[in-house]
């Protein structure tokens, strides 16, 4: 007898114009790869979806609690249900195989452990301030808790990072070792790729790692070299050559600073040739890029993310979001700090130190209650705007960071969000611009009902 259950565990995203399924990218910790809307029948129907039951147990569960019986809802349930194992959704199991079929925000929805603050390279814009190990870095008796937590609570995606992580090889592929067979778990590693040899990127793939994000900011030597130091283009692109020869999946990552704004159109379809996929992404205020010249103006910022798009028009799918991620992707810097996402990485937002706590006891702190609890109905300046379930509020951590509060407007991205929504307004591709036009009226309807 088969048993039902969730493919991925997704987090249900609750919002005053209603609830939406999301399912995490396998390698972007920000984002989601399909966004489902639901309502309260159907969140009852996956929450019972959790592997261990069968098509005749969650029917009778459904007849239970809706006083309904069997007969009158079957054949909509079989519907239903071939239709999202078609999605990907659902799936079906010869034996029982529990996974939580909703996130309840007891534990990491994504995890990225920092294994070194040592880097080979020395970036002026990098955020965790790379280049020097410290003596209070984790060891591998420190990180085996961590790993045995997340063979249990199935984080993912879930990240090797640094500073630059290759630099501790055994680590490494001990812990690929360890977290790879684990079913559910996509794991990644975020690196610069100068230190991956052909026999490197062998054992990384024999150790069981099928992707991997590699930062590709140009596309020329002279300009690689000026932004990451001589020698390191040629070592990065022959180090995704290697990567791609033994089958691993390479998702480069474009750091789009003044430094190389003006190349952006060339380094995407550079990027696009030598990778299997790629994110063109802005630096951000954090680590030796704070108070220097490299950020980026408004008109800068929209071309980078409309460079991620295939088409001069944007193409997404836009449904109501209330509120940034924080908390979901867990992240664990290189010395046992735990904080609750990449971008909080501040004394204030520690959570505590795997030496010293467990990855579900930082859930139950009031500091965690707290972040989740925000959402853009809490920023006063964001109340009233009718693009606020388009832009969520935008990320927390960067007001905070630049304001001083969490409750302000995210000032990096406001004005860039809304002159978004301008441009898609005006020319963006006809679904989405319907649905952001959707999206808006029913915002405003909603403010007068209030």
């Amino acid at each position: 007898m088969p048993y039902l259950r969730m493919t991925r565990t997704p987090v249900v995203r609750k919002t005053p114009l209603g609830a939406y399924m999301c399912f995490t990218h396998p390698l972007v910790l920000e984002a989601f790869t399909s966004i489902i809307e639901i309502d309260e029948s159907s969140e009852m129907l996956f929450q019972l979806c959790d592997g261990t039951r069968t098509r005749e147990d969650i029917l009778h569960q459904l007849s239970k609690e809706s006083g309904e019986p069997v007969e009158a809802f079957a054949d909509d349930f079989d519907a239903f249900v071939q239709y999202m194992v078609g999605e990907g959704v659902l799936e079906w199991r010869d034996e029982p195989s529990y996974i939580e079929p909703l996130y309840d925000k007891t534990r990491p929805l994504s995890l990225t452990l920092a294994l070194t603050f040592d880097c080979n390279l020395k970036c002026s814009f990098c955020a965790v301030e790379g280049g020097t190990a410290q003596p209070d870095e984790m060891t591998l008796d420190d990180i085996a808790p961590v790993l045995e937590q997340t063979k249990r609570l199935k984080p993912s995606p879930f990240y090797l990072s640094g500073g630059e992580p290759l630099l501790r090889k055994e680590m490494v592929l001990h812990i690929l070792e360890e977290i790879c067979p684990v079913d559910g778990i996509s794991v990644s590693i975020f690196t610069n790729g100068t230190l991956i040899t052909k026999d490197y990127a062998q054992q990384l793939h024999d150790a069981g790692l099928q992707m991997i994000r590699v930062s590709v900011d140009a596309h020329t030597e002279e300009l690689g070299d000026r932004i990451r130091g001589k020698g390191a283009f040629k070592k990065t692109v022959q180090g995704i050559k290697h990567l791609k020869d033994v089958g691993i999946h390479v998702d480069a990552v474009s750091l789009i600073s003044q430094t190389n704004y003006c190349y952006l159109k060339e380094i995407k379809e550079f990027v696009k040739q030598i990778a299997d996929s790629y994110v063109i992404n802005r630096i951000i205020p954090m680590g030796r890029a704070v108070d220097s010249d490299l950020f980026l103006n408004e008109e800068e910022l929209i071309k980078v993310r409309m460079a991620n798009f295939e088409t001069e028009q944007i193409q997404a799918a836009i449904t109501p979001r209330n509120g940034c991620i924080v908390g979901l992707p867990l992240y664990i810097r290189a010395d046992g700090e735990i904080f609750p996402c990449f971008y909080m990485q501040l004394p204030e937002f520690s959570l505590g130190n795997i030496r010293e706590n467990t990855l579900s006891d930082v859930y139950n702190t009031a500091l965690m209650q707290e972040l989740f609890q925000l959402t853009v109905e809490n920023i006063e300046e964001c109340k009233d705007c009718d693009i606020r379930y388009f832009c969520g509020g935008g990320c927390r951590a960067t007001p905070y960071r630049l304001k001083g509060s969490l409750r302000v407007p995210d000032p990096f991205d406001c004005s860039v969000y809304k002159a978004m929504a301008r441009k898609i307004l005006e020319q963006g591709e006809e679904t989405t611009r319907k649905s952001l036009q959707d999206l808006i009226t029913a915002t405003k309807a909603l403010g007068k009902s209030h």
